[in-house]
């Protein structure tokens, strides 16, 4: 998942400014956004779709797998097999 990014109830946002109290959809045709208190996040304004759950965990699994890479000096065939693992195991 990109820095920039948040997953929050099967929706992926992304910071609105540079600030990170706003959240918006990464979909572009979608107006749902989300305000952040510093603890939790409130729904400002609908989404105009579903959520797609396998969007979300295809982003976390990806994200999993780059940050293993990032951080590990393993084979490349060990730290996806380790994000496997992690994912089946949650």
């Amino acid at each position: 998942m990109h820095p920039q990014e948040e997953v929050f109830s099967g929706y992926r946002y992304r910071r609105a400014n540079k600030s990170q109290i706003i959240w918006r959809c990464c979909r572009n045709d979608c107006a749902g956004r989300v305000r952040f208190d510093g603890t939790d996040y409130i729904k400002v304004t609908d989404h105009l779709h579903v959520p797609n759950p396998e969007e979300t965990i295809s982003v976390e699994f990806k994200s999993n797998i780059s940050s293993g890479a990032t951080i590990s000096h393993d084979p490349s065939r060990r730290i996806i097999h380790q994000a496997l693992l992690n994912f089946f195991l949650i």
